[in-house]
């Protein structure tokens, strides 16, 4: 956990984009390759959507946000956060099994971070809302979407388990 928290903090993920870091880390995996968090990941794997998987309470009901929150670039995020996936009332069989169920507000937008805009950070967080659904609207937008108002809205809490990394443009 305080590995995890360290982490989240150095990269400005903890208490920026979320308040505080989660006590799992998210099970993620890209084209075959499992992510740790900070990993620095090439945009040709990110073409499609993760597997994601973590040991939940079979009970339960989750949604699932990922976010650039560097969008268009670190020193200027204009239009972080940019959303990049949203799925919710996934059923927490989905969760164990990794398979890619549950509403989604937003389908899967790979990342594609524009030439000379740096590293992007890439953050993917898992909510529990034991057993209850929560009400989400389709997004039509990815632009400014804002985690710490859709926790708060929501009332999620803290993630329960979640993964982040970097990448950028081949061209710099």
């Amino acid at each position: 956990m305080a590995a995890l928290s360290s982490i989240f903090a150095e990269h400005e993920i903890t208490p920026n984009i979320i308040p505080n870091a989660p006590s799992q880390v998210l099970n993620c995996t890209w084209d075959g390759i499992q992510v740790q968090p900070g990993q620095t990941m090439s945009a040709r794997n990110l073409k499609n959507a993760p597997r994601f998987t973590l040991k939940v309470d079979p009970e339960s009901t989750f949604s699932l946000v990922m976010i650039d929150p560097d969008n268009l670039s670190r020193k200027n995020p204009s239009v972080a956060e940019w959303l990049h996936w949203l799925v919710t009332n996934i059923p927490a069989s989905n969760v164990l099994e990794g398979i890619n169920g549950g509403q989604h507000q937003m389908a899967y937008g790979s990342p594609g971070p524009q030439p000379r805009t740096g590293l992007h950070r890439y953050l993917i967080v898992l909510f529990e809302h034991q057993g209850r659904r929560i009400q989400v609207p389709k997004m039509d937008t990815r632009a400014k979407f804002n985690l710490k108002k859709f926790m708060e809205k929501h009332n999620l809490g803290d993630p329960i388990a979640a993964n982040f990394f970097e990448c950028q443009n081949e061209v710099q």
